[in-house]
């Protein structure tokens, strides 16, 4: 979903009402990323895979959202906060499945970094991002 001038401003304009509203100093952010991030409303799924002694393996899912999404990571709001680094595949319907590893946590959003590289990925994004 490609999103016009107007309402990228308007998202960025409630980004930063939700800052003041939790207390923090609104960011003005500039944009350093090799691949353009998309802002999306993506379902999502996050399996954490848990590997014990015993080399049995257990999985724990954590349904969410995928608000943003480059070549290189993406953005999640989840039901639930995770505080597993790795040992993560980000699964997104339209696209497939990634290993990925977590950046960055503030809640229950979280940020991502795919495993894979990030023309890979590139390849899979184009074919429902066109101009990402």
């Amino acid at each position: 979903m490609i999103i016009g001038k107007d309402i990228h401003q308007m998202l960025n304009e409630l980004d930063m009402q939700r800052a003041r509203e939790l207390g923090e100093a609104p960011k003005n952010y500039t944009e350093n990323r090799k691949y353009r991030r998309s802002r999306v409303v993506w379902e999502a799924q996050v399996k954490v895979y848990f590997n014990d002694i015993t080399l049995k393996s257990e999985v724990r899912e954590v349904h969410g959202v995928v608000r943003d999404i480059s070549a290189n990571g993406a953005r999640l709001d989840l039901d639930q906060p995770i505080i597993e680094k790795v040992g993560l595949v980000l699964v997104i319907p339209k696209l497939g499945k990634f290993p990925c590893e977590t950046m960055w946590c503030k809640g229950k959003q979280v940020g991502i970094q795919f495993k894979d590289s990030p023309d890979n990925v590139f390849q899979h994004l184009i074919k429902v991002l066109p101009n990402a």
